[in-house]
């Protein structure tokens, strides 16, 4: 049974035998209520919306004694012993993404889930985590083949995982440059009770980048259009802003902090980029590859913060090199917003929705644009 949490399911869509169900995963200090202004649109784009809080969030099983001393731990090793740091994390991101697969496991089973089409097109199920979330999504694609099937083929329902606007240290990358500048998580300055503060007027900010990434802007957003966060009414922070789990001492902080020093989110990117070279006889006339066939979609917002920006660089350049070396790689596609941040779903919904459901092929990268910004 799964631990986390479903908030929000828009349904079927009436009459529809070919939906695709879009699964989204929150990101750091905000629960899927910012994700609430897509839910009106799941029959338009014949979809069903499911919203999904992690554990420490809202309707989620807050994390156990026992998990949170395996971070604590992590941490109190991560400069005297790495390895062993690196296995905690790696175990305790196991097990989130064991949950995350016994919540698909019971979608399906309870819910008549159309399969993906053969075309590949229509019906099945993506999964995305947005920022932070996108942990969760590697975590899931490097473990999910030693999970039980239980006599159900995931794989043939789960068509896609998205990487909705994740930043580099999520993915294990390292800063670019070296520098890590611009994020108040990360500066040294700045008191820990201001971090939390300061980081939201940061990551829901717009910001003018130009091609070079040697001139990426890392700290000063836009004046116009605003941060979202000072667009929103006390009521609508209420709806959607969960501060607890990233301020020092929550398990999203430690998480964060030694997930990125151990190395730990590095081995699940690589893990999770290069499927499992294994197949299954669904019957004597159908062979699944499972997980093997589910493609990677990384969706970035050329407006966000450098820190996406720069893991979609990343990860570009990865994907290039692994194919020019023959490795044996999943699909990954890309798709670029234009003139849209880090909230694009909260100010233009539609938009974020077209970029999920964008077909490419694996060497293509699709643009959608904003137009202005919102």
């Amino acid at each position: 049974m799964s631990k986390l949490s479903i908030c929000e399911d828009s349904g079927a869509p009436h009459g529809s035998v070919d939906y695709t169900t879009i699964i989204l995963l929150h990101g750091y200090s905000w629960h899927s209520g910012i994700f609430s202004k897509l839910v009106p649109l799941a029959k338009t784009y014949n979809v069903r919306i499911v919203l999904v809080n992690r554990r420490d969030y809202p309707g989620a099983v807050p994390y156990s004694k026992e998990d949170r001393a395996a971070l604590d731990a992590a941490a109190a090793e991560v400069e005297s012993d790495l390895a062993a740091a690196q296995a905690k994390v790696l175990s305790f991101m196991e097990d989130n993404a064991r949950d995350l697969y016994n919540l698909l496991m019971g979608f399906v089973t309870k819910n008549d889930i159309p399969k993906t089409s053969v075309q590949g097109d229509s019906g099945g199920i993506m999964v995305c985590g947005w920022s932070f979330g996108g942990a969760w999504l590697i975590a899931l694609l490097a473990y999910t083949e030693s999970f039980p099937a239980d006599n159900l083929d995931l794989g043939v329902y789960i068509r896609r995982v998205i990487l909705y606007d994740v930043p580099y240290h999520t993915l294990g990358y390292p800063p670019l440059n070296g520098d890590t500048y611009g994020n108040p998580l990360f500066d040294t300055s700045l008191e820990p009770s201001e971090k939390i503060r300061l980081f939201a007027d940061w990551v829901s900010g717009y910001y003018k980048h130009t091609d070079s990434l040697d001139d990426l802007e890392r700290r000063t957003p836009l004046a116009h259009p605003p941060p979202t966060i000072s667009t929103m009414t006390a009521e609508e922070l209420a709806s959607a802003l969960y501060p607890s789990p990233g301020e020092p001492g929550g398990a999203d902080c430690e998480l964060n902090n030694v997930g990125i020093q151990s190395g730990a989110f590095k081995v699940l990117r690589t893990n999770a980029l290069r499927p499992p070279e294994s197949e299954k006889r669904l019957d004597e006339d159908t062979v699944s590859n499972g997980w093997a066939d589910v493609e990677v979609l990384f969706v970035w917002c050329d407006a966000s913060p450098w820190e996406p920006t720069w893991g979609y660089y990343a990860m570009r350049q990865e994907v290039e090199e692994a194919r020019k070396a023959g490795d044996n790689l999943r699909k990954v596609m890309f798709a670029r917003v234009r003139n849209a941040n880090h909230f694009i779903h909260w100010h233009v919904p539609d938009i974020i929705l077209r970029a999920f459901l964008v077909t490419a092929s694996d060497a293509e990268e699709v643009v959608v644009n904003v137009g202005s910004a919102a």
